[in-house]
């Protein structure tokens, strides 16, 4: 199926499907369905409505607000006008958030809330091309005449005569015009602008339908970022064009209760909400009587045993599907229920997920399958599918994609989803695309002999202790996450004698698991009391069984906060910034080294 441009998908969408329930956002407590065409009206209106505000082909809009059903209208409505969206994460400050809008020579930004206007509002100083500010909520109209609604400029929109101009501009888009400018969101110095055209998302979109099997039946629950282009393309157009119902979560820390409430049939998530769901599912097993723990384990065995034929969709035998039918009744339904009942498929990317949380998902009966890719590329370039499936790996290199591993295990990409380049920067556009337009993805990996792509870490997160050892964190990090007492883990170990680690235990349900082992409540007490510290020993020393033993982790440190966007440890995309941490935290490191 080839589209001539993104919008044409949408377009086709619409037209092909028709449904009541196109979309679904929480309204007055409850979730309210919106059709098709109210989202193309809306569309319409808002991008005609750009139009008149002056909006010219090829300008650039900067979009600054949470994942909501606004966040698309507006994107759409940009994209329909032939304008370029350029994707500012809410959590951004003022000047960080100005410094993009400058960069970028956005002439206007579209944010979400009262607040965001007034944060645009404070980085206009720093964006002298910024033309205008409009709030998807209503009551941002009242931080000063300089910030129109939403409603208004629809409003706007359907007073002027500029239908047809509109209907011409989006035809008009060619594959290789720009659609978007993403700045990654940087573990350190400034962010990069990375250049995306119609072609690049579309070719990413089309080469993932063949491998997902949804349809208009199904709905997922959209909670990720849309200023990160893995919930874009795959949680956002690829769902479109499927015809699938996309409802969305009214905020991160209120998806359990939202799946509950939408019942999705599927997700698109980093490792981060896979690993929690792990913990919480692990962590009331634990607390099970004697019986009820030892039926749980029988059923997960039963599950992991029936998960090693449904990856290879294969029939399971007469024996082990009665077995898996009295473990899906007793057990394995029951937790499914506590993710809403109905989810069958979830999809991880962002970052490396752990082979244990993988397979969990799998013993649920759930369809957990991972890929991986970057924002340069679109994202995705490999991909693991519900038919084809290997834990521990991202799968294949999809359709068109070519996959190659340097001498030093960097992994080196090519196709027709690979970036044009970072905006005005072409030397760090020179950096990573060579001019056989291999591009370097700064991830070590391998391909196995069925050529599918294994990752071991990023290649600058690599460190060599002082003792000229090669170590890589992601492994020990994911392998501690894993432990119900662990939810946040960084590893120390650049030139130093051995291998230490910063852990976070999970402090929101601080309060469900400290009281169980009589331990105290307060996070600054109980970081220093001893038989805690003893239990994190004991967790610390079962998960590292598997590596090495330069590799072991052989010191730790317990924070009394976690790592957080807020705080500045991790990225909008929930990825560390080590060198926040390590800076941050040096006294502490410094202090598991004194001895």
């Amino acid at each position: 199926m080839d589209f001539p441009n993104l919008f044409h998908l949408f377009e086709h969408a619409c037209a092909q499907y028709d449904k009541a329930n196109a979309v679904m956002v929480k309204q007055d407590g409850a979730y309210k369905s919106l059709s098709h065409k109210f989202f193309r009206q809306r569309v319409f209106l808002f991008g005609r409505g750009l139009m008149a505000l002056g909006v010219k082909p090829g300008e650039h809009v900067a979009l600054m607000a949470e994942t909501r059903f606004e966040w698309a209208v507006a994107d759409l409505g940009v994209m329909g006008a032939a304008g370029v969206t350029v994707p500012v994460y809410p959590t951004l400050l003022a000047d960080q958030a100005g410094w993009i809008l400058d960069n970028s020579d956005a002439v206007g930004v579209v944010v979400s809330t009262k607040a965001q206007a007034e944060k645009a509002l404070a980085a206009r100083q720093h964006a002298p091309n910024l033309k205008f500010i409009i709030c998807m909520e209503e009551d941002g109209g009242e931080v000063g005449e300089d910030v129109l609604t939403m409603t208004e400029v629809e409003s706007r929109g359907a007073r002027t005569d500029n239908e047809g101009e509109f209907i011409e501009r989006w035809r008009a888009i060619q594959l290789e015009d720009t659609l978007t400018i993403i700045y990654t969101s940087g573990t350190t110095g400034n962010p990069k602008g990375v250049t995306l055209t119609h072609g690049n998302l579309l070719a990413n979109v089309e080469a993932c339908q063949p491998l997902l099997p949804f349809s208009t039946g199904d709905v997922h629950l959209s909670h990720l970022p849309l200023c990160h282009v893995f919930e874009r393309m795959a949680g956002y157009y690829s769902l479109i064009l499927r015809g699938v119902t996309i409802a969305y979560a009214e905020d991160i820390r209120t998806v359990p209760q939202n799946m509950l409430e939408v019942k999705p049939t599927l997700i698109m998530s980093v490792p981060r909400l896979y690993e929690k769901i792990y913990a919480a599912i692990m962590s009331h097993a634990s607390a099970l009587g004697l019986v009820k723990r030892g039926l749980f384990r029988w059923a997960l065995g039963v599950g992991r045993k029936a998960a090693t034929y449904r990856n290879e969709s294969k029939p399971l035998p007469g024996l082990l599907a009665r077995k898996w039918r009295m473990a899906d009744k007793l057990v394995l339904s029951k937790v499914r229920q506590k993710l809403g009942g109905r989810l069958g498929y979830a999809v991880s990317g962002g970052a490396p997920l752990s082979r244990e949380v993988g397979e969990l998902f799998l013993s649920l009966g759930v369809k957990l399958v991972e890929g991986y890719g970057l924002t340069e590329t679109a994202p995705v370039l490999t991909f693991n599918t519900p038919i084809r499936n290997k834990p521990g790996t991202v799968g294949p290199p999809l359709e068109g994609v070519e996959i190659r591993i340097a001498d030093d295990g960097e992994i080196l990409a090519r196709g027709p989803n690979v970036m044009k380049g970072y905006y005005k920067n072409p030397e760090a556009t020179a950096e990573v695309i060579d001019e056989d337009g291999w591009f370097h993805t700064g991830d070590i990996g391998l391909l196995d002999e069925d050529n599918f792509l294994r990752i071991t870490d990023r290649k600058k997160d690599i460190v060599i202790t002082s003792g000229g050892k090669n170590i890589a964190p992601q492994p020990l990090e994911n392998a501690l996450k894993l432990s119900p007492l662990i939810e946040q883990a960084v590893v120390v170990a650049d030139q130093r004698p051995f291998v230490a680690a910063l852990l976070t235990p999970p402090w929101e349900t601080l309060a469900d698991w400290a009281p169980r082992n009589n331990w105290p409540e307060d996070p600054n007490e109980l970081v220093r009391h001893q038989p805690f510290l003893e239990a994190m020993e004991i967790e610390v020393t079962q998960q590292m069984t598997e590596f090495a033993h330069y590799e072991k982790v052989k010191k730790f440190s317990v924070l009394p906060v976690p790592f957080s966007i807020e705080t500045g440890e991790l990225t909008p995309s929930l990825k560390v910034k080590r060198k926040v941490v390590y800076e941050k935290y040096a006294a502490e490191i410094d202090e598991l080294y004194q001895t």
